[in-house]
């Protein structure tokens, strides 16, 4: 670590300086300011304008018995990326130790209200400054003639209020991390950066968080950070960023209407400055991890009736704390839309917020795969994902659904396979009769295929073919299984006569009672959400038979 000697102002490097026999400056930057190269340049740093600023730096410093001071613009050799990848890691710590942090702010008039002028502040506008105000135990501001206006702990209540921080985190820096993610993001949604990838690298320290510095990489620097909080954070309160809305501000041009799970700025968290858990003290351990297809995490998703098509992912906070215990509202969510990838974001722009009245309905838990990112050309994919889709009808026969196949592809809220290249081949186990329990009903599976002409066909539980085809369910779990090929033919109806597409007839034998089930499969054109596919609809008959010859005859015809 380089530092400045307060006697003769000459850089000097400290290994491990012990904690607080150094001060600090948190400034803006100006024309002319001192570099590290400068220092090596003798009689080079008297003749830079910035060169004011260290003298007054180390005067201060030094009238408080301090040998050192450390200042941004020339204590780091920025020629070297490992040591400013070293510095930008550790900058947080070296605020937090310093043993004073002295704030210039060069546009703010001397002689002026502090209360009134110091909102309005440069400093306050930068992503570097905002650890440097959380950082410090203790901060003192002057104004542009160096005259002292003010100290931290004393101004923390005026702070708080313009800047939005916590006032326990400004007493406390390591109470930032009793604070939720999206909140703490909150704080840099208002503040700026002359590097895109500083949006990312300003904030390790906020977080606890390293990272390597990639310069060149641009906004891919704010997703990398995203990836390392959520290695070492349980809280889900980092997906709770919303994007403005269509039509409003310069970025109107690039609105997608679905995005992935991580944010693209710290500007999407604007509105987050009051989430914080919904249960007050409650310990939440979610795990989740960060895989090659996004988020990966176990949990169970909710169907909102007459509110959304999509689901709704429960991310555990509020905004508000005290809710009564005899209510399970007030909780706040993401929108999720299934796709041929995993889910991805719909309705990015805005929050799904409980309310009393609306009718949920959490699903049965399973692992979920959410897209880290969606770019402008993917999500107009995703708009267009119910082109070539197949949707399963069963209006007029009241079926339990019990396995689909492809899994990666079945929308079970909509009832609908989404399309995935240039067709599909699925299969849905059924059950008719009492759906209450898996073995007193009617099984059977319904195969149909949209990779040539559309063709379905019904393998009853009595067909040689159903243990076939359920075993393919099983195993099959691979998505090009069903999109590689048109495996249906391939594997089940090999060797068969070419036969009408629809309708496919199943007629089974109910052994409990004189009758005979008729069911009837077709494949027929579907618009669904203005976007042309097909409707799987599936027709129910009881026949009665009175002639048990006949019912025998009938019951060996599963298949036609």
């Amino acid at each position: 670590m380089w530092l400045i000697n307060t006697g003769n102002h000459q850089l000097e490097f400290v290994n491990e300086p012990e904690e607080y026999t150094y001060a600090i400056l948190s400034h803006t930057w100006e024309d002319d300011e001192v570099s590290f190269q400068d220092f090596q340049i003798p009689g080079k740093v008297y003749k830079e304008n910035g060169f004011g600023k260290i003298v007054r730096t180390c005067q201060l410093a030094a009238s408080r018995g301090l040998r050192y001071a450390w200042i941004d613009t020339c204590c780091i050799d920025k020629s070297s990326s490992a040591e400013l990848s070293e510095a930008i890691n550790s900058m947080f710590k070296w605020y937090m130790k310093s043993a004073v942090c002295f704030v210039f702010l060069s546009d703010l008039p001397s002689e002026s209200s502090f209360e009134d002028h110091f909102p309005h502040c440069r400093w306050l506008t930068r992503g570097w400054t905002l650890q440097e105000i959380v950082a410090p135990r203790v901060a003192e501001f002057y104004d542009a003639k160096w005259e002292l206006r003010g100290r931290k702990p004393e101004l923390n209540t005026f702070l708080a209020s313009v800047t939005r921080i916590d006032y326990a985190v400004l007493c406390d820096s390591q109470a930032m991390f009793n604070v939720p993610v999206a909140r703490r993001m909150s704080w840099a949604s208002m503040r700026e950066t002359t590097r895109v990838e500083n949006k990312a690298y300003c904030l390790l320290g906020i977080f606890g968080v390293s990272m390597p510095m990639l310069y060149g990489e641009g906004p891919k620097a704010f997703m990398r950070l995203q990836e390392e909080i959520a290695k070492e954070s349980s809280d889900l309160s980092l997906f709770a960023w919303t994007c403005p809305p269509p039509s409003i501000g310069s970025e109107s041009l690039i609105q997608q209407s679905y995005r992935g799970i991580f944010a693209r700025s710290p500007k999407e968290f604007a509105h987050a400055q009051h989430l914080k858990p919904r249960i007050k003290d409650a310990i939440i351990d979610t795990e989740f991890a960060i895989t090659n297809k996004g988020l990966r995490i176990e949990t169970a998703l909710i169907r909102v009736l007459d509110a959304t098509d999509d689901l709704v992912w429960d991310l555990g906070v509020s905004e508000r704390d005290d809710w009564p215990k005899d209510r399970a509202d007030g909780w706040i969510g993401v929108y999720l839309a299934k796709t041929a990838n995993g889910y991805v974001r719909s309705k990015p722009h805005s929050l799904f917020r409980a309310e009393p009245q609306m009718g949920r309905y959490r699903g049965a838990s399973s692992l979920v795969y959410i897209r880290k990112d969606l770019r402008t050309s993917e999500s107009e994919i995703v708009h267009n994902r119910f082109r070539g889709a197949i949707y399963a009808n069963f209006s007029k026969a009241p079926c339990k659904i019990l396995a689909a196949a492809p899994q990666q592809l079945w929308d079970y809220n909509r009832n609908i396979f989404l399309s995935q290249g240039q067709g599909i081949n699925a299969y849905l186990l059924l059950q008719y009769g009492n759906t209450e329990n898996y073995t007193s009903g009617t099984h059977f599976i319904v195969a149909f295929s949209t990779m040539d002409e559309p063709i379905c066909y019904i393998f009853s539980s009595q067909h040689p073919m159903f243990k076939r085809a359920y075993q393919f369910m099983k195993t099959a779990k691979e998505i090009t299984h069903y999109v590689s090929a048109d495996y249906l033919r391939v594997k089940f109806l090999s060797g068969r006569a070419p036969a009408q597409s629809s309708p496919a007839l199943c007629s089974i034998r109910q052994p409990q009672s004189n009758s005979v089930i008729i069911f009837q499969a077709e494949l027929k054109p579907h618009i669904f959400q203005n976007q042309a596919c097909f409707s799987l609809e599936l027709v129910l008959e009881q026949v009665a038979v009175d002639n048990p010859v006949n019912t025998q005859g009938i019951s060996s015809m599963n298949l036609c």
